[in-house]
C-alpha cells in the first residue's frame, strides 16, 4: 500500500512539473517575444530566439528553480542563467 502511495506521489509530482514547465514556457515565450520586438527584432526571429531560450530553461531547471528565476530576474545568479541560455541559442 505504501508503495502505491509513493508511486502516486511521484506521478503527481511529475505531472505538476510538466504542467508548470508548459505554463512557464508559454508565458516566457510570449513576454520574451514582445520584449524582443520592442527592442527591434522582427517577430519571427524573436519567436525563434525566445523559444530556444525557454526550451533550454525548462530542460535544465526544475519548477522550483524556474520560479526563483522568475522572481529574481535582476539578481546576478539569474542574469548568469539567462546569459547561459541565450548563449546556448546562438
Amino acid at each position: 500500500m505504501a508503495l502505491l502511495m509513493l508511486v502516486g506521489c511521484a506521478e503527481s509530482k511529475e505531472a505538476y512539473e510538466k504542467s508548470f514547465k508548459d505554463s512557464f514556457k508559454t508565458s516566457f515565450d510570449k513576454s520574451c517575444t514582445q520584449s524582443a520586438m520592442k527592442g527591434g527584432l522582427k517577430e519571427d526571429k524573436a519567436k525563434t530566439k525566445c523559444n530556444c531560450v525557454s526550451t533550454y530553461l525548462v530542460g535544465k531547471y526544475s519548477s522550483i528553480e524556474l520560479t526563483k528565476l522568475s522572481t529574481e530576474k535582476e539578481s546576478t545568479p539569474s542574469k548568469q542563467i539567462f546569459d547561459e541560455a541565450i548563449n546556448s541559442c546562438k
